[in-house]
Parts: C-alpha cells; structure tokens; sequence
C-alpha cells in the first residue's frame, strides 16, 4: 500500500529588508531626476551661469581685472543712497499693506464658501491681470484729470495734471497702490487654494473645541498655510525690491519731477545703458542679488518654512 506523502511547500527566502531598500534606490533616484533635473538645468543655465558671469565682469574694467574698483565706484555713487531710501519705504509701507490685504480677504473667502465666494475670487484677481507696463500706463490714465474717470476727486483734491499727483511724497503712495491692486489677487488665489487643502477633520475639530472663527484662523489655518505666508512674502520682497517698470513708464507723465535713478534697478540700468558701465551694473546687481537671498533666508529660517511634521512649531 502507498502512502500518500504531502509535498512540501518551496522554500521561500525573504529577501532582507536592506536589500529591498537598495533595489529601490535606483529606480527613485530616476524620479527624482526626471523630476528635479529640467529645474536644475534652467537654473544653472538661467541663474548660476548669468549671476557667474555677473561676478567676473563686476570686476572687469575697460577689459581688464580691475579688483573691487567697480564695486567702490557703485557704493561711492551719491545716487545709490536716495535710490536705495526710496526702495526702503517703499518696500515698508507696500509689503505689511499686502500682506495684510492677501490675508484678510483669503482667509474671509474661505470662511464665507459659496458662489459669492467664486465671484469674488474673480473679481480680486482682475486687476492683477494688468501687470508690468500696462498697469502703470492704466494708473497714469486713471490720476490724469483731463482723463480719468475720478477726474471730480482730482479736483476736489487740488490735482490739475499728473504732474499733481506725483509731486511730493505722492509717488510711493501711489506705487504702493499699484502694487497691491496688481500683486494681491494672485497671491488671495494662491492663498485660498491652501486653505481649501487643509484637513476638514482638524477644521471641524476646532468647531467642536468651540474655537471661534477668530481663533480657529489664527491658531489653526495660519499656523498651517504659515509656509505659503512666507512664501508670498519672499516673492513679494524680491519683486518691490527691484521696482522699475512702473517709476519708469510714470516719468513720462512728470518729466523732470521723477528721477531717472529714483530705484536701485534704474540706477544699475543707467550704468549700462547710459554710461556703458557694465562692470558698476553687474555689481549693483549681485548687490541687489545679495540682499534678496539674506532675506530669504531669514523668512526661511524665522519661519521654519521647511520644517517636517516632526519638527513643526509646537511640538
């Protein structure tokens, strides 16, 4: 009589777990290149290569290595301290107004949903649509009395010409409220978009906690877009720190009232078209360059913009 045996089941080997992680290596070091390598070659080919050859010519001149020669001639230029004022009160008057606008109506839209909401996210972003040129060609229409549609307020407020309205201390403030009409609707897009991805559960667990809007915005939704925040207010730094479009096109209405050196870009611009200087511009430049990146590092760092779940704030 046969006896029926079982056969045995093969004998599988389980593949240790370091070598699972090294057959994955490879393949995720694919992705990431797919992913991050056309960035890293337009930088290298759009950033670090102009900003390299930046720095050699700020220390050339008339063709030949001049040393920090380009450099003292920049920081020795009069010019260079108005001009750098000018783009500091700007910058502390504009950047905390939009800010503070970006905010209020983001967060507002996200706490009031409905079709009024998706109007209005419409309705802020409009102005941002005219940019650069136009926005400035559009605002000098718009203080123009012989022109604008507010020409009875002009005249209320004793302005008979654009010249007027750019007189005095006037122009930062009218810069300043170009820039938000032209920058904040984007920015309340971005802004609410963050909001709509955060956790409904952490929302509603607020609710439940009986936080108020209030609170729930200031010590829930904040904290959590705290990164898109810091992220507007870097890009907003680099962009009213390098003003130049729109003082430029409003000297055309006021010639002679503004000066062609009001910003620091309109001076590094005079160097190089004006006085053929490019040693001096690429210097001011690097300079501008220089100072956008400290304080990008310090919103970076003040805010912990790159922080893990395990590192964030609170914890």
């Amino acid at each position: 009589m046969k006896t029926l045996t079982t056969p045995r089941p093969p004998t599988v080997r389980a593949v240790p777990p370091a070598r699972l992680r090294r057959g994955r290596r490879p393949a995720r070091a694919a992705v990431v290149w797919i992913l991050v390598g056309p960035y890293a070659l337009f930088l290298a080919v759009f950033g670090l290569a102009p900003a390299g050859y930046a720095l050699w010519t700020s220390f050339v001149h008339d063709g030949s290595f001049s040393g920090a020669r380009n450099w003292s001639a920049v920081f020795d230029d009069y010019r260079l301290g108005d001009a750098a004022t000018h783009v500091t009160t700007y910058l502390l008057l504009w950047l905390p107004i939009l800010l503070l606008t970006v905010l209020s109506l983001a967060f507002t839209l996200h706490a009031r949903p409905g079709r009024t909401t998706r109007a209005l996210q419409l309705v802020y972003y409009l102005p941002g649509a005219v940019t650069g040129s136009a926005a400035a060609l559009l605002w000098l229409f718009m203080i123009s009395p012989d022109s604008s549609p507010f020409s009875p307020l002009l005249k209320l407020m004793d302005i008979e010409s654009a010249t007027d309205a750019l007189s005095g201390g006037s122009l930062i403030a009218l810069l300043t409220v170009m820039g938000v009409a032209v920058h904040a609707g984007g920015w309340i897009v971005v802004l609410y978009g963050a909001l709509n991805a955060l956790p409904k559960d952490v929302l509603e667990a607020a609710q439940v906690d009986g936080a108020s809007a209030w609170r729930t915005m200031w010590h829930v939704k904040l904290p959590m877009v705290r990164t898109y925040v810091a992220f507007v207010l870097i890009s907003s730094f680099a962009s009213g720190s390098q003003v130049f479009v729109e003082p430029t096109v409003l000297t055309t209405a006021a010639p002679g009232q503004i000066s062609p050196t009001w910003s620091v870009n309109q001076l590094a611009y005079v160097y190089a078209t004006q006085d053929g200087d490019f040693g001096k511009a690429a210097g001011l430049s690097l300079a501008m360059l220089a100072i956008g990146l400290l304080a990008a590092w310090i919103v970076i760092t003040r805010t912990r913009m790159y922080a893990t779940n395990s590192t964030a704030p609170g914890e």
